[in-house]
């Protein structure tokens, strides 16, 4: 049988290496998908919702922030906070698949992208919790 190697395809971790948070708490580790792979698991459940903060800067914007390809996961708020400013949509390669992912409040509204009807309940259920 041959092994499935991830390497450069799936992030080590997907906790942002500045503050730790997990930047995809719905998702598996490379290691994870490598194991299951191996033990001929016919599906591996990944789940993105409003907890999510998977995306794709611009190259020119993540060297910016100090980061080479496969360095690792930042927050958006780790990213801003390492190129001393607040992202817009331009930062973003807006022909990646991870473009049309549900996400954090705070990454849709940096990439200025319309919330589906699920992140629509959920920031109506924050507003009235907010009440």
């Amino acid at each position: 049988m041959t092994k499935i190697d991830c390497r450069g395809l799936i992030p080590e971790s997907w906790d942002c290496i500045d503050c730790g948070v997990n930047t995809a708490p719905g998702c598996s580790t490379r290691a994870q998908l490598e194991q299951a792979f191996a033990a001929n698991t016919e599906s591996v459940r990944q789940t993105f919702n409003d907890q999510t903060e998977v995306y794709m800067a611009k190259p020119a914007v993540w060297k910016e922030a100090g980061m080479g390809d496969f360095d690792g996961c930042l927050c958006i708020g780790c990213l801003e906070k390492r190129i001393a400013r607040t992202l817009t949509p331009k930062d973003f390669d807006r022909e990646h698949p991870f473009h049309l992912l549900p996400g954090t409040k705070r990454l849709l509204e940096r990439r200025d992208v319309p919330m589906n009807r699920h992140e629509r309940r959920v920031a109506k259920r924050e507003a009235r919790a907010e009440r």
